[in-house]
């Protein structure tokens, strides 16, 4: 089955480089899922017999992770490579990292087609990492995130909202320790590329992503999300046709932020950012009609 080595000076785990964000945790157990030459009566253990199927990995992985008191700490792998697998997922692993493998014909991470609303109570920590997230014709969410979605994130990955009327990549309730990391997004999404809808955050971070074409807002969030500590909206570049960050709430740190909107500055806000000045610095969006800085030098209101 191979294992650890380190040759070349990079160090890999069966033959996958382990470098920065991508780096296995080895404290759990290991599965491989490949969607085209996999079977889900395969053990899943190795690339040679890998399962076909995400959702078979993430029913082993999870009784694993339950199996015993010993292992309740740990945090198990799921390799996972496809063209694109046409799944909604339900349940996610719990403790779990999901990191994407090979290629989709030009597309350097497999794929993942359908909207996903996972509801199964107990899972916590999930990270999918280098996935691409493809959207089917349904006018809802890609990702429909609550309570039950604790410590949820998604790095590296893509939200391709291009087919069909989608309305957001993620639209989330309560789903605490969220973090969206260096993702990208596309797609004419109706509301918002990111919508925080009412209710608590945890330490809610939307850190270094790209974002392009929302029909709406870039991030929207509603007057009656509450942050009990940390939320962080950081270094994303968006474009999008109306309000590039949108924080009702006032709550968020909006730092370091570029954005372009297509509507004029002076038409109802759009192009502008809304947000606690207090929380904010650093931030340069351009409208139709012109482009500001925010908050301006000196404004404290």
């Amino acid at each position: 089955m191979g294992g650890y080595s380190f040759g070349a000076g990079v160090p890999t785990w069966n033959g996958i480089p382990m470098i920065g964000a991508f780096q296995k945790d080895f404290s759990g157990s290991t599965y491989f899922v490949d969607n085209n030459s996999g079977s889900d009566g395969n053990k899943g253990d190795s690339w040679e017999k890998p399962f076909k199927t995400l959702a078979k990995a993430i029913a082993i992985s999870n009784i694993n992770i339950a199996g015993s008191a010993n292992r309740w700490a740990r945090r198990n792998t799921i390799f996972y490579a496809a063209d694109t697998e046409t799944v909604a997922i339900a349940t996610l692993p719990n403790k779990c990292d999901v990191i994407g493998c090979g290629s989709y014909n030009a597309n350097t991470m497999p794929g993942i087609t359908g909207h996903h609303a996972p509801t199964a109570a107990g899972a916590q920590g999930t990270r999918f990492f280098n996935v691409w997230f493809q959207s089917t014709g349904v006018a809802s969410p890609m990702w429909t995130l609550t309570s039950a979605t604790a410590g949820l994130q998604f790095i590296g990955c893509m939200f391709d909202g291009v087919v069909g009327t989608v309305t957001t990549a993620i639209t989330a309730t309560t789903s605490t320790f969220l973090k969206v990391l260096g993702c990208y997004f596309q797609g004419a999404f109706a509301t918002a590329n990111i919508s925080l809808a009412t209710g608590a955050l945890v330490e809610c971070e939307i850190r270094g992503n790209t974002m392009y074409g929302s029909a709406g807002d870039g991030i929207l969030i509603n007057s009656g999300t509450t942050v009990s500590y940390g939320g962080l909206i950081k270094d994303n570049f968006i474009r999008c046709a109306t309000i590039c960050i949108n924080d009702a709430s006032g709550k968020f740190y909006i730092v370091g932020n570029r954005g372009i909107s297509t509507a004029d500055d002076g038409t109802a806000g759009a192009g502008n950012v809304v947000g606690n000045v207090k929380f904010g610095a650093d931030n340069v969006f351009a409208g139709n009609d012109k482009t500001f800085i925010w908050p301006a030098y000196g404004a404290m209101a």
